[in-house]
């Protein structure tokens, strides 16, 4: 089911409107300023990710670039009377210039490492310093028509990885021989080689590529298929595995294009897939089809949650969604937002108050079990307009038999 809207009410780029976001919040955080030194947050406000911060009062902004400022000066949209070569020693005159000698400041808690927040603590000592993250997370939830042309590219270099697993899948091929053809694939694309998830200490080779038995081995990092990986020190993702005729290959590599993720999964098979395979695709593809329908602005995560549970009950597939590895109880999610990093807010989960907005792009990940090796997953990446949903993810969404 292939949806276009068209894109009434996306907001037009404008990088003084993204500064303007975060100082309107200031007041309501009860925050006097606040100080990023997170590179996604610094790409998102200035343009450029070389090591920086931004610091941000109510009613002023500056840019101190700690090394590279010919090559911030080149990248940034932000005007040169903005921007000077300093540090952190350079946010303290800042701040007195703008009459702060003390107070609330804001960072980015759950990302800075700890040395970083003892040295600001050490530097600023009249500031208490409380965490923004939420409130930066939720201004970026809503993307303008820029971050939309860049969803759609890193789509579409999305769609070069699925057409060489189409090519080149064969009978005796391991797991990491196919995730090389498909990361080789999204580099010629214009894949930037990185993606960025927002938890700490969290690696993973390229992306998830499972097959077989595999399908069924879930890290402890993750909630979802995440494959054997190569050994114990990253246990996520491709191994040394041979996929054999008939074995499901569950494919979930993101891509990056200036900045922006884009999220899908596909499942394969090897030859004619079993029946029992195909009637659970059949079913895992009703799920999300008419969940793609439902998703519009208004409706919230939790609504977005219970519909999929309420879809496979009507179809009688309620024992196979989302029991993954075979645990008795679901998944607490099926879906996340996705832009500077490929889990955003907001999350698609049980329990979740937060309303969808016109310019959330969300994924929309349901996965399906039978057994050890009857497993399959389709992935989309979703953006929501006035009218509804549109599919950015192209590649074909059935069971790829190849």
């Amino acid at each position: 089911m292939k949806i276009k809207m068209k894109e009434t009410g996306i907001q037009k780029f404008s990088p003084l409107r993204r500064i303007r976001g975060i100082q309107q919040r200031l007041g309501g955080m009860a925050v006097d300023a606040v100080v990023l030194n997170y590179s996604k947050s610094l790409y998102y406000y200035t343009g450029t990710a070389q090591p920086s911060f931004l610091a941000v009062s109510p009613h002023d902004y500056h840019l101190l670039v700690v090394k590279g400022i010919e090559h911030a000066f080149e990248e940034t949209w932000l005007p040169a009377e903005k921007m000077s070569p300093s540090g952190l020693d350079g946010v303290a005159d800042i701040l007195k210039q703008w009459g702060i000698r003390g107070g609330v400041l804001g960072m980015e808690l759950d990302v800075i490492p700890a040395v970083l927040y003892f040295k600001v603590s050490g530097t600023l000592p009249q500031f208490k310093i409380v965490d923004v993250s939420r409130v930066i997370l939720d201004q970026r939830k809503i993307k303008d028509e820029q971050e939309l042309v860049c969803l759609r590219e890193s789509a579409r270099i999305l769609h070069a990885g699925h057409e060489r697993v189409m090519s080149v899948l064969r009978d005796g091929m391991t797991e990491m021989e196919l995730s090389a053809e498909v990361e080789d694939a999204h580099r010629r694309a214009g894949h930037e080689g990185q993606y960025f998830v927002r938890q700490w200490d969290f690696f993973m080779g390229r992306g998830v590529l499972a097959s077989g038995e595999n399908l069924s081995r879930i890290a402890g990092k993750v909630q979802s298929i995440s494959g054997a990986g190569l050994s114990a020190a990253i246990p996520l993702g491709a191994s040394m595995r041979r996929i054999r005729k008939g074995d499901m290959v569950v494919v979930d590599i993101p891509t990056l294009y200036r900045g922006y993720h884009s999220d899908q999964s596909r499942t394969y098979v090897i030859g004619k897939a079993p029946g029992a395979c195909r009637n659970l695709y059949q079913g895992m593809r009703e799920i999300a089809d008419r969940t793609i329908g439902f998703l519009k602005p208004g409706v919230t995560c939790n609504d977005v949650y219970e519909m999929t549970f309420s879809i496979a009950r009507e179809i009688g597939v309620t024992p196979y969604y989302l029991r993954l590895g075979g645990n008795p109880d679901p998944l607490s999610f099926v879906g996340h937002g996705v832009g500077l990093e490929v889990n955003e807010m907001p999350l698609l989960s049980k329990g979740n108050p937060d309303v969808i907005q016109a310019g959330t792009v969300v994924t929309l990940e349901i996965e399906m079990w039978k057994s050890e090796t009857e497993v399959v997953k389709v992935e989309d990446t979703i953006a929501v307009h006035p009218e509804g949903a549109e599919l950015l993810t192209i590649s074909p969404r059935e069971l790829h038999e190849v």
